[in-house]
C-alpha cells in the first residue's frame, strides 16, 4: 500500500516537471524578445520636425532714418518787367545736405531664389543749404522738407535669409527755396523772396536685407535721384515797390543712405524634409 502511494506521488512529480520547463522556456522567450525590443527602442532617432525656410513673399511694413546730400542749381530765365534772358543766367550751386526719417511699405513675392517687389517710401526731410548768388548780392537756399517714392524690387536670396536687391522707380521732392537780398535794393539785410516746387525724378537704388527672425529684418540702402528741371517764380513787388518778378530752372539731385527695420506679416510658407 505504501509503496503504492509512493509510485503515485512520484508520478505526479514527474508529469510536473514538464509543464515547468515549458513555462520557463516561455519566460525566457518574453525576456529575450522585450530586451530586444528595449534595444530596438534606444537606437531609434528621434521624431525631427520638418524645418521652416524663410520665405520673403508677402506683405510687410517698417521704417528708416538716414541722411542725405545732393545739389540744387538755380538759373535766372526771366524778369518781369524785362523779358526772357536768352540761354539763362546761373544764379547758384547750393551743396546740400541733412537727416531724413520714414516708413515704407510694399509687398515681395519670392520665386526659386529671385525676389521680385513693389514698395512705396514717404520721408520727411531736413535736408538744406545756402551759397552767396548774384555776385554776392544774395544768398541761395534750398531746403527740402518731404520726399515720396514709388519703385520696384528685384533681388537675389543669399544664403538662407539675406535679400540683395536693385530698385527704381519715381520720386516726388517738395522744396523751399529763398533769395535772401544782402546788398542792393535800399541797402544790407532789407528782405528775402520765398517760392517752393515739387518736382518729379527717377530714383535708382541698391541694399541688402536681413531676416534675423520669422516677421523681422534689417536692411541697408542707397538711393541716387535726380529730379526734372522746374521752373518757379519770386515776387520782387514787396521789395521794389510795384510789380516785378522773376523766373528761375531749379534743378535738383539727391542721394541717400538709410538703415531700416522691416515687419513681414504671416511667417515661413515652406517646410523642408
Amino acid at each position: 500500500m505504501y509503496g503504492h502511494q509512493l509510485g503515485c506521488r512520484n508520478s505526479v512529480i514527474l508529469s510536473e516537471i514538464p509543464m515547468k520547463l515549458h513555462l520557463a522556456a516561455a519566460a525566457v522567450f518574453l525576456t529575450s524578445t522585450s530586451v530586444g525590443y528595449a534595444a530596438d527602442m534606444a537606437v531609434k532617432a528621434p521624431y525631427a520636425a520638418p524645418a521652416a525656410v524663410w520665405s520673403w513673399t508677402g506683405f510687410y511694413i517698417g521704417g528708416h532714418v538716414g541722411a542725405g546730400w545732393g545739389t540744387t542749381e538755380s538759373t535766372l530765365t526771366a524778369i518781369n518787367p524785362g523779358g526772357v534772358i536768352p540761354g539763362g543766367f546761373a544764379i547758384a550751386q547750393n551743396s546740400r545736405s541733412g537727416f531724413l526719417g520714414g516708413g515704407q511699405i510694399g509687398y515681395n513675392f519670392q520665386s526659386g531664389w529671385a525676389v521680385f517687389g513693389v514698395q512705396g517710401d514717404f520721408d520727411g526731410l531736413d535736408v538744406k543749404g545756402t551759397t552767396p548768388c548774384l555776385a554776392g548780392a544774395a544768398s541761395c537756399t534750398a531746403k527740402s522738407n518731404w520726399m515720396g517714392t514709388v519703385t520696384g524690387r528685384l533681388g537675389g536670396v543669399v544664403g538662407d535669409r539675406t535679400l540683395v536687391y536693385v530698385k527704381g522707380g519715381a520720386a516726388w521732392l517738395h522744396t523751399d527755396h529763398t533769395l535772401g537780398i544782402t546788398a542792393g535794393f535800399g541797402g544790407p539785410g532789407v528782405g528775402s523772396i520765398s517760392s517752393s516746387s515739387t518736382t518729379l525724378g527717377w530714383v535708382l537704388g541698391l541694399g541688402a536685407e536681413y531676416a534675423f527672425d520669422h516677421n523681422w529684418s534689417a536692411f541697408i540702402e542707397y538711393d541716387y535721384i535726380d529730379f526734372q528741371k522746374k521752373n518757379i517764380a519770386l515776387d520782387f513787388s514787396g521789395l521794389v515797390g510795384g510789380p516785378a518778378s522773376a523766373n528761375v530752372d531749379i534743378k535738383n539731385k539727391l542721394s541717400i543712405a538709410k538703415v531700416g527695420l522691416n515687419y513681414k506679416f504671416g511667417g515661413p510658407v515652406v517646410a523642408r524634409y
